[in-house]
């Protein structure tokens, strides 16, 4: 009977993860076909298409306002690519109906022929095709001339109100906890005046993946997520711009993020305690001290 069981489980998976990926399928047939505006409108209904088959119930904490503006950074701790991305695309496009969003994204992402996962596998026959019907802009991580074109295409996208989501330490933690940001980012948002704003993913179980560990789908279905939308760090009237000092704006939107993550569940209400009917005692004045 356990067996059975178990034979049951691994074959709803497999038809959810087939379902999942149909929809990314059809995702990038219809951004060859279709023109640019209307493919971009694909990316937004298979996104929630997506979430829905994950079944990724979001919690959203913070000022949604700040995803409503241009020239804008927006920096993420980071679990999992494949689901990171979509909901944090999904919660923009909810409050943002004019700035298009890109995400910076590893090159080999969906480039893996060797993987046993047939998900990745497929995907890397298509490569080019899936990155530029994902909004993502590739990154060779490690290639100084590369990162050089990246900084050049981030700096153009802002300049061209487009607005773009970076995971700053450059690689996924399974618990989501970053350790440390790169700085390259951060210099280039000194240089060009970018906003930059925080945002902690909080997922109810630990769903990331460190580097080389394939993608496991059984961790990501059903698992809800909190996303804390910090305070906007303004070019205009942060100091670290103005001093230039990169390092203290990595910093900064470090703790804030690390802030975000190591925040709890909201503390449920409870109901009111009862007044009391019998007035306290009033205290009187300590006696003096007999001699």
């Amino acid at each position: 009977m356990f067996i059975i069981r178990m034979n049951i489980s691994s074959v709803i998976l497999k038809a959810r993860q087939c379902l999942v990926a149909s929809f990314f399928i059809l995702n990038i047939i219809l951004y060859c076909i279709l023109p640019k505006f209307a493919s971009h409108d694909a990316l937004i209904f298979f996104n929630k298409l997506i979430l829905s088959s994950l079944n990724t119930q979001v919690v959203v904490h913070g000022n949604t306002d700040h995803l409503n503006r241009n020239n804008l950074l927006i920096m993420a701790n980071h679990y999992e690519g494949f689901i990171d991305g979509n909901v944090l695309y999904n919660l923009y496009y909810k409050y943002n109906k004019t700035n298009k969003l890109y995400t910076i994204a590893k090159a080999d992402l969906l480039s893996d022929p060797n993987s046993k996962n047939v998900f990745l596998k497929s995907f890397s026959c298509i490569k080019d095709a899936a990155l530029n019907s994902m909004s993502l802009i590739p990154y060779k991580r490690g290639d100084k001339s590369d990162g050089i074109v990246v900084k050049n295409i981030i700096a153009e996208y802002l300049q061209d109100n487009k607005n773009i989501i970076v995971f700053p330490e450059g690689v996924a933690r399974t618990n989501g906890v970053p350790r440390d940001f790169k700085t390259g980012i951060f210099a280039l948002a000194v240089e060009e005046k970018m906003n930059i704003l925080p945002i902690t993913l909080k997922y109810k179980r630990d769903i990331g993946s460190e580097r080389h560990e394939p993608l496991d789908f059984s961790k990501i279905f059903d698992c809800p997520v909190d996303v804390y939308i910090h305070e906007l760090i303004d070019c205009t009237t942060e100091p670290c711009y103005q001093t230039k000092d990169y390092i203290a704006l990595k910093d900064k939107t470090l703790k804030t993020i690390l802030m975000g993550e190591l925040a709890g569940p909201e503390p449920k209400r409870t109901a009111p305690e009862p007044k009391r009917t019998a007035p306290e005692p009033k205290r009187t004045a300590d006696l003096p001290v007999p001699a």
